[in-house]
């Protein structure tokens, strides 16, 4: 039932289009992860290695990572807390700040890092699937103006 509500051709507000793209988007990288690693993790948790993996150079706090996913507190804590208890990473107290925590990879989360480019390779070539580079630039613009406009940093 639920299914069939959604597959009516009917014009649903735009911001609705959105949020069932990127829930479908969520579940395809979580089917996905699940699928070709060994040990599940969800698609929040495997955005923030690969975060980590493409910026080894900063030292990143939990509220790093939620600032720059616009993620929930909750939801971001969540997915640190489970890459940590499954060994990706590790909290190390800053040294120059002892109030806060920096985010290491470990031997485990840096050992997983080539196959893990591998499968977001993939997931990416097939969310782009037959969209041209053209689209792909006017999809990114429309949505990074419908972010400022719901971002709240104007009055």
């Amino acid at each position: 039932m639920f299914r069939v509500l959604f597959m009516r051709k009917e014009e649903k507000p735009l911001g609705a289009e959105i949020r069932v793209t990127n829930n479908l988007i969520k579940a395809y990288i979580d089917r996905t992860l699940n699928t070709r690693l060994k040990e599940n993790l969800t698609g929040i948790e495997g955005m923030i290695l690969g975060f980590l993996f493409r910026h080894p150079d900063l030292k990143l706090t939990s509220k790093d990572i939620m600032d720059r996913s616009r993620g929930s507190k909750a939801t971001t804590s969540q997915s640190v807390n489970g890459l940590v208890k499954k060994g990706y990473i590790e909290m190390v107290v800053s040294s120059v700040d002892h109030r806060k925590k920096i985010i290491h990879l470990t031997e485990k989360g840096i050992a997983v890092e080539g196959e893990f480019k591998e499968i977001f390779k993939g997931i990416t070539a097939q969310i782009k699937n037959g969209v041209s580079s053209e689209e792909e630039a006017l999809v990114r613009r429309i949505l990074a103006r419908i972010r400022d406009n719901v971002s709240g940093d104007k009055d």
